[in-house]
């Protein structure tokens, strides 16, 4: 099958050493501001720095094909967020901006760029479909992987830094990110329709990521995503909280507050 070939390619030694280096790093530089950066201002400028590359490494294609082959197009994800990380990288950016982070707006969106940047960034580095074929020799392979390496840093420096707190209640913003994946790839392939533009599978909602295995849709993967979110956090409050601000006490809570009304 096409995707077993795939996948033969995509961990080879050169892909496989990525993984690890890019991953140690991750973790070494993680740490390195868990212990340094200790005023806000510290942690709002590595955030920002963060969201900043992932943009700046994502667009550096651009030059590079036009001073390496100058009639070479310009990707269909450099004008559009095609995909699930391209929507990420720009609310990590977004996130990052934000100087009012007391509402309950920012409180979701930040929850899920720290989820969906972190989950997408994974499955674009281990699933990398540029670097089948081509290898880190080619560039926009190799500057996808960077780029996801750089946005899975910027995701968990949100939980690193403390603008975020692993809570059951995760599961909302989640699920609202998901919602608007879907919408943004909605307007996507309705616009190239209008245009005649052809099929850009924007949000693998015209086609599953895998072919050899339609099951993988993008419902299953909402689902699941929800599903694995809730389990890892719900274990999370049972280990690390005590009753009281665990979330089924604070949801009996608010329903009795809602029937007093």
């Amino acid at each position: 099958m096409a995707f077993l070939t795939a996948e033969a390619q995509l961990f080879d030694l050169g892909h496989s050493l990525y993984m690890v280096i890019s991953f140690a790093l991750m973790a070494l530089f993680l740490l390195l501001s868990y212990k340094l950066a200790k005023t806000q201002a510290q942690k709002d400028r590595l955030l920002r720095m963060w969201a900043i590359i992932t943009v700046a490494i994502h667009y550096s294609v651009i030059y590079v094909n036009f001073l390496l082959d100058g009639d070479k197009a310009i990707g269909e994800n450099m004008i559009f967020a095609i995909h699930p990380c391209n929507v990420c990288m720009w609310l990590l950016l977004i996130v990052s901006l934000v100087k009012k982070r007391d509402t309950l707006a920012f409180r979701i969106l930040a929850e899920f760029v720290a989820w969906g940047g972190t989950v997408c960034g994974i499955i674009g580095i281990v699933l990398n479909e540029n670097y089948v074929g081509n290898g880190l020799g080619d560039y926009e392979a190799f500057k996808g992987l960077v780029s996801h390496s750089t946005m899975i840093a910027g995701a968990l420096y949100l939980l690193v830094g403390g603008y975020i707190k692993i809570r059951v209640f995760n599961v909302i913003s989640v699920a609202s990110g998901l919602a608007f994946f879907l919408i943004n790839g909605a307007f996507i392939n309705t616009l190239y329709g209008i245009f005649d533009r052809g099929e850009p599978n924007s949000m693998y909602l015209q086609e599953p990521p895998f072919p050899d295995f339609p099951w993988i849709n993008t419902l299953f993967i909402g689902v699941v995503a929800v599903l694995v979110c809730f389990t890892v956090t719900a274990v999370y409050e049972q280990l690390a909280l005590k009753k009281e601000d665990r979330w089924y006490t604070r949801l009996k809570q608010i329903i009795r507050s809602e029937s007093k009304c």
